[in-house]
């Protein structure tokens, strides 16, 4: 099926220009000689790409760009003009063209970008896609994904949600594993009850012992009245025991106690208070290891983990990286930042992020990201350094002149750098092909393919994953 481009420009030879140099690549052209007659066209006809003029009567490029990216138009922007200085066209592209060219436009170049765009714009339609079913089948309560492993964690969690079973949530930090406790809580009939929360990690034994019993007016030095405990604060509902595995083995011993017998007593008092309390426990460790290692007790690792769930790190479900990403712009824009789409090389950086952090640290990226922007379009250099580092202009290393070496040593080094970066840039944007990298190199297939050779570049480790 061919690829549909619309030119706009109040000249007609402009046009006609285009559709000389595209239509022989096997593009299908047409073209509008003003922005409203544009805009007509593309809500009748679906278009791949627009390429138009920046300076025109009554509508201006940059005006009809705003628009479509107003009206979240699902096409490509390619802004070309024959004014403009390099700062004009940083902000054609912060507003969310595509790319920005200078008339009269070069075939190969034109030809180069309109490639590169529609191949660009192929990532922000599926994005566009996994958006629009964000609610749909990849949403669950909050969480939303398509890893197969958290599919199968959604349907166990409609399959024990609904009973009063114990439920042991594993996983590392930033997973989600109070989410899933919340999801828990929304399938159980217990839902009109209250979802009660507490991190055991951040208290020591007297604190935490409060927080999770209560206690009475007295029991101790500032107790001035009555305090009533977590447990109790949840009756009728579910606690969840977030980082359980980090409690103090006297805690265990007291934990226990109330989950045998499912009666408490407040610090300071005598009554035993009886407590219907669904549990949820929840920890970034292995718990069967640390029973094996004697720091946890197994008679109340066995009481927990009636069902248990173990969520996968977001490394080993990279897949859900654009689901989340697309998920967290949506969450966290507002009328100052109206940010609609995340770019390519943002999202290549967002892909190529190990994510130590888990989900919560792609949440506090895009959040970040959503703040510094400035357009309606996410990119890289919008990300935290620790997500997208910054690439250096000149040679690593605080001093790249080494007096001790010849010169003509020294320039073999130096250049050898700049070559070994270039390659990889080139081969990062070209998803690896040899020939594309070539023709924008200007150097011939044989001559790249001795260079990756030279500097041990594997094209196949430039492949990006697919997302289906």
């Amino acid at each position: 099926m061919k690829r549909r481009i619309l030119t706009v420009d109040d000249q007609k030879l402009s046009c006609d220009h285009l559709r000389q140099i595209l239509e022989p690549e096997g593009y299908e052209v047409e073209a509008a000689y003003d922005g409203a007659t544009a805009l007509e066209m593309l809500r009748d006809r679906v278009f791949d790409l627009v390429i138009t003029d920046l300076k025109m009567p009554d509508m201006s490029g940059s005006e009809l760009l705003d628009n479509l990216r107003s009206r979240r138009v699902p096409v490509g922007v390619v802004v070309v003009s024959a004014y403009g200085d390099a700062s004009e066209a940083l902000q054609i592209m912060k507003a969310g063209a595509d790319d920005f060219l200078r008339k009269p436009c070069e075939p190969e170049h034109l030809r180069l970008v309109v490639e590169r765009t529609l191949e660009r714009r192929g990532l922000i339609d599926e994005l566009t896609k996994l958006r629009d079913e964000l609610r749909g089948s990849y949403s669950f309560h909050t969480m939303v994904s398509q890893n197969p492993k958290m599919r199968r964690i959604f349907d166990l969690i409609q399959q024990v949600g609904p009973v009063d079973s114990t439920v042991l949530i594993q996983g590392e930090t930033g997973t989600g594993k109070e989410l899933v406790a919340q999801a828990l809580h929304a399938v159980n009939t217990r839902r009109k009850g209250k979802f009660v929360a507490l991190n055991c990690a951040v208290l020591n034994d007297a604190l935490l012992e409060s927080e999770l019993f209560g206690y009475e007016r007295g029991a101790f030095t500032g107790a001035e009245k009555r305090k009533i405990g977590r447990f109790e604060k949840a009756h009728g509902g579910t606690l969840l025991l977030d980082e359980i595995g980090d409690i103090s083995p006297a805690m265990q011993v007291k934990l226990l106690r109330v989950l045998q017998t499912g009666t408490l007593e407040r610090v300071g008092g005598v009554e035993p208070i009886k407590v219907d309390v669904r549990i949820i426990a929840a920890t970034h460790k292995r718990l069967e290891d640390e029973v094996k290692a004697g720091r946890f007790r197994p008679d109340l690792y066995y009481r927990l983990k009636v069902v248990t769930i173990d969520i996968p790190p977001l490394r080993d479900r990279k897949e859900d990286v654009p689901l989340l990403a697309m998920n967290f712009v949506e969450k966290h824009v507002s009328a100052t930042n109206p940010v609609a789409e995340i770019d390519y090389g943002a999202m290549q950086a967002l892909l190529n992020h190990q994510w130590p952090g888990n989900v919560r640290e792609l949440e506090n990226a895009i959040k970040a990201a959503v703040a510094m922007t400035d357009g309606s379009v996410l990119h890289r250099d919008d990300l935290p350094e620790t997500v997208a580092p910054r690439i250096a202009a000149g040679p690593a290393g605080p001093d790249p002149i080494d007096i001790e070496t010849t010169l003509p040593d020294l320039i073999d080094d130096l250049v050898g750098q700049v070559e070994r970066e270039y390659f990889q840039r080139v081969l990062s944007e070209y998803n690896g092909n040899v020939a594309r990298c070539a023709r924008h190199s200007g150097l011939s297939r044989r001559s790249v393919s001795q260079k990756l050779q030279k500097y041990g570049l594997e094209r196949q480790s430039f492949k990006k994953p697919k997302f289906d």
